[in-house]
């Protein structure tokens, strides 16, 4: 039993290092197993690929980083001698500005570059040099103006760099100039006797550039102006219906939107026209023998004996002849007047005696068309419509020892 035992023991030892033969057999087969199979997928296409591009990327990061910090060296390097060239450039400025040649050292403090390490020095500078250079052109401007010589003022000034004409201070130095041309532009006209319609008319046309210092100025001598132009026309409506009529309508052109003028227009509509004396409108191409009366000698009409001061006179001349002679004269009407007036008189003196051979006779035209004549000048009076009439043309025709006139010539204006 024992014998037994102690065989059965010994073939269990046996059965169980065999085992353990056979385990350590099979774990080394599943090393060379697993080695062989890393062999085999170290030396495989897809593993070389990957490792090729691995060593690209590697290669490609050791150049960046040489590449980054060979750059750092270069740019170090570069920033010293940026700096170095800058100072030098910066120095020639400084030597310029000694000599007083402003404008050559702003343009060479513009040009040194804002990396310079010391660029604040050359901010601060530029800004001084710039005034500098300023200073020299509005002390011309000034002296210019004192002189009341504006536009060689302005000329100084527009002869200032560009960028530095956009300066506050030369801005303002313009400003002041251009309004004070624009007051002695107004004191000239008002010196001049000039109406105040003109001198409006210039005030409002006057250019302001949009610059609101200007349009205030303007707008202060506009308020200044138009308080005399009111007062003028609303006495000139009562006296002068024509003429008032012609600068209200021109005064509406200037400043259509104007309240104080709608009120005007309004008032000047409520009105009736007056006549007015046609010897007050200029008169033009005189031709022969004509007296125009100056409201101070009197004719006198031989039919009524009645004294006239405003005429229109064809006097005798000394030399008798029975030739008939034109004498003319022409008014501008424009178109502005619905009726003229008057009366056609013989003037009471011994040689105005009408020759019985033939009767004096008066035209009246409309540039070449005759709208109206008489050779009746015993006191008649007529009434011609004007209306339509350009250019009045009044003839007067008779022998020389005629003398004969037109009283009281008025002309009513269209309303």
């Amino acid at each position: 039993m024992d014998e037994q035992s102690a065989k059965n023991k010994k073939e269990l030892k046996q059965k169980a290092q065999e085992l353990k033969i056979e385990e350590k057999q099979k774990k080394l087969e599943e090393k060379q197993a697993i080695k062989k199979e890393k062999e085999r997928r170290k030396n495989s296409f897809p593993r070389k690929v990957r490792n090729f591009f691995l060593t690209i990327i590697l290669v490609i990061i050791l150049l960046l980083v040489g590449f980054y910090f060979g750059k750092q060296y270069l740019s170090k390097k570069e920033t010293e001698l940026t700096n170095k060239k800058m100072s030098q450039i910066y120095n020639s400025a400084l030597s310029l500005i000694e000599e007083k040649d402003y404008k050559k050292a702003i343009e060479i403090l513009k040009s040194i570059d804002e990396n310079y390490s010391n660029y604040q020095d050359v901010k601060d500078k530029l800004k001084e040099v710039e005034q500098l250079y300023l200073n020299s052109y509005l002390v011309e401007a000034d002296e210019y103006l004192k002189d009341k010589e504006y536009d060689k003022a302005l000329e100084v000034l527009n002869d200032i760099d560009k960028d530095l004409q956009k300066s506050e201070i030369v801005q303002n130095k313009k400003i002041e100039i251009k309004i004070a041309k624009l007051n002695r532009e107004i004191e000239k006209l008002v010196s001049e006797k000039k109406e105040n319609i003109d001198i409006l008319e210039y005030i409002i046309n006057y250019e302001d550039e949009k610059i609101s210092e200007i349009k205030k100025a303007k707008e202060e001598l506009i308020t200044k102006y138009k308080s005399a132009f009111l007062l003028e026309t609303r006495t000139l409506m009562n006296s002068d219906y024509s003429k008032a009529k012609q600068i209200i309508n021109k005064i509406q052109e200037l400043l259509p939107k104007d309240d104080d003028i709608k009120k005007l227009v309004e008032e000047f509509n409520k009105i009736e026209p007056t006549a007015i004396n046609l010897l007050s409108l200029e008169q033009k191409d005189k031709k022969g023998n004509l007296v125009i009366s100056d409201e101070k000698d009197k004719v006198t009409s031989v039919t009524s004996n009645t004294e006239y001061t405003k005429y229109i006179l064809k006097p005798s001349s000394s030399e008798g002849t029975t030739t008939k002679t034109p004498h003319t004269i022409e008014f501008n009407l424009d178109k502005k007047y619905a009726e003229l007036k008057g009366i056609i008189c013989v003037q009471s003196k011994g040689e105005s005696k009408i020759e019985n051979t033939y009767t004096p006779k008066i035209t009246f035209y409309n540039g070449n068309k005759i709208i109206y004549y008489t050779e009746n000048v015993n006191d008649q009076s007529f009434s011609i419509n004007v209306k339509d009439v350009d250019k009045l043309i009044i003839e007067f025709e008779g022998t020389t020892t005629e003398s004969y006139f037109i009283a009281n010539p008025e002309l009513t204006p269209i309303k």
